[in-house]
């Protein structure tokens, strides 16, 4: 993509923080380096009404994976959520801004582009399309007609022996796997989603230790064995601080009979701490999270994947070296060994890749490899 100037306007949604939290991070990175960058969210374009549901969604696909993957199933066009005066408020404000530099994280804003793009005219947008999965994400796939002329950066390419990009999340190196309490960090991406509660009891049956983070009250089943974590239920990723800015979910430790005291960090969600200290992620296979993988060296042990996408992504992962299905650990003996493998595949590709630090560092301009 061509150098250019002017603010660039990062593209993410609330429904997903596998889609959030990156254009977050690459909105501090920016900003960090005198780039002006502000983060929009899909969410601030629907129709009142189909906002207030989101809560209600995220309950029902918690409580049942079978749910969550038939509705994944059935991603659509979402046009008709879209309420028209918030649009036309956006377009005029974009306009006004001179805003022609966009980096998306989800296919659910192609056609909002492709309507700004008709209404500026001839002057050309700059998009870079942030593709987190291994294949087309349920978004993408509704507009693949849509975006052909834009900039698609993968991240993890079936046809690449290796990464493409990578997205950093910290600046610390991560820690030897030596280093770490034997503690493995067990959840179910942002709206905790799949079957990581049966792997968290056939774990604790095996007498292993665990950092599990909980999504609602009647999550936490008091154990021993398990260090509990939770994001401030009263976050929400449209709600700015008071400086205006948006922020990551602020985490706490649920300890027993106390309030838990929820942290927030400016540069990552602080959830990437306690991964970095966790000698495996067991989880289904979502984009981000093997981002945490590999920026923690951390293993990641797959559960069942949330549709095809997710399914491609373990796929890629186990191939490079980096991760393991939970069967087959399981198998294994939940094998220390196998693990200690994983972590140095996890360096030495870290230490190989290319970070993708926003839309000024596409790889003919201006790489950064360490």
């Amino acid at each position: 993509m061509a150098s250019g100037t002017g603010p660039v306007t990062l593209l993410g949604s609330g429904n997903s923080l596998g889609v959030y939290v990156p254009v977050m991070q690459l909105s501090r990175q920016l900003s960090g380096r005198g780039i002006s960058a502000e983060v929009c969210v899909l969410e601030d374009l629907y129709l009142d009404h189909i906002k207030q549901k989101v809560p209600a969604y995220k309950k029902a696909f918690h409580q049942s994976f079978a749910v969550a993957k038939k509705g994944a199933e059935l991603a659509r066009d979402i046009s008709h959520c879209l309420d028209s005066s918030k649009l036309r408020r956006l377009f005029e404000g974009w306009k006004r801004e001179g805003r022609t530099r966009f980096i998306t994280a989800t296919g659910f804003w192609l056609p909002i582009l492709e309507q700004y793009q008709r209404i500026i005219g001839s002057q050309r947008l700059e998009v870079d399309c942030l593709h987190l999965d291994a294949i087309h994400s349920p978004s993408y796939l509704v507009y693949e007609d849509i975006g052909k002329s834009y900039h698609h950066i993968w991240f993890y390419n079936p046809a690449c022996k290796g990464m493409t990009y990578r997205i950093a999340i910290s600046e610390e190196p991560p820690v030897p796997l030596g280093m770490r309490e034997e503690r493995y960090v067990a959840h179910g991406g942002g709206w905790g989603i799949g079957t990581y509660p049966s792997a968290v009891q056939e774990l604790l049956e095996a007498g292993k230790r665990l950092n599990v983070l909980a999504y609602y009250q009647e999550d936490i089943k008091p154990h021993e064995q398990i260090q509990y974590y939770m994001n401030d239920p009263k976050w929400s990723p449209w709600v700015k601080d008071e400086s205006g800015r948006m922020q990551f979910p602020p985490l706490g430790r649920i300890g027993p009979d106390q309030s838990p005291a929820y942290r927030n960090r400016q540069d990552y969600p602080p959830l990437f701490d306690v991964i970095r200290q966790s000698v495996a992620i067991i989880s289904k296979p979502g984009g981000y999270s093997l981002m945490e993988s590999l920026a923690a060296a951390t293993p990641f042990v797959f559960l069942e994947p949330f549709g095809r996408h997710e399914a491609a992504n373990a796929d890629f992962w186990i191939k490079q070296g980096f991760g393991i299905w939970y069967e087959d650990w399981k198998a294994q003996r939940y094998s220390m060994d196998t693990l200690i493998t994983l972590h140095e595949n996890l360096i030495r590709a870290l230490n190989q890749s290319m970070d993708y630090g926003g839309i000024l560092d596409a790889a003919q301009n201006n790489p950064k490899i360490r």
